[in-house]
């Protein structure tokens, strides 16, 4: 898998609630229709709070709301709040950055770290507001 499932949430989170702008969102509603287990989502809806990327209002009419605009939340920005960006440092086949076998790089070295390149690249041009783009157009199919 090439996100965490804590990235992967929250991604799905971020994108749920900018569909969602014009009201509050509740935990269980994102978990309920994405079918993520409810605790774990919490966790991850609370450190985006804490990140300052949504906004959290508690109570029985509480919920979260974006904190940014759907096109400054990059997907790298998410990895890297959560701590995943290491991986797209790994070597391939070894346990270890790439960096450290600068001298005697693996056969597949070249290759993976042209295609880490364009993968992070992918990751820090994509926002939310991409993503919610393609999921209006999934949701919402044009009649024809």
């Amino acid at each position: 898998m090439i996100f965490s499932d804590t990235v992967r949430y929250a991604l799905i989170a971020l994108a749920y609630l900018a569909l969602n702008r014009d009201r509050l969102v509740k935990v269980e509603e994102i978990a309920k229709v994405h079918k993520i287990p409810r605790p774990f989502l919490a966790k991850v809806m609370h450190e985006l709070s804490k990140r300052g990327v949504v906004y959290s209002v508690k109570g029985p009419r509480g919920g979260f709301s974006l904190a940014k605009e759907p096109d400054k939340i990059t997907i790298w920005d998410i990895i890297e709040l959560f701590g995943d960006a290491y991986k797209y440092e790994m070597c391939l086949l070894m346990p270890h950055k790439c960096s450290e076998f600068a001298d005697n790089p693996c056969i597949v070295h070249h290759k993976w770290e042209e295609l880490k390149s364009q993968i992070q690249d992918f990751f820090k041009g994509t926002t939310i507001k991409d993503l919610i783009n393609i999921e209006e157009k999934h949701l919402f199919p044009v009649s024809r």
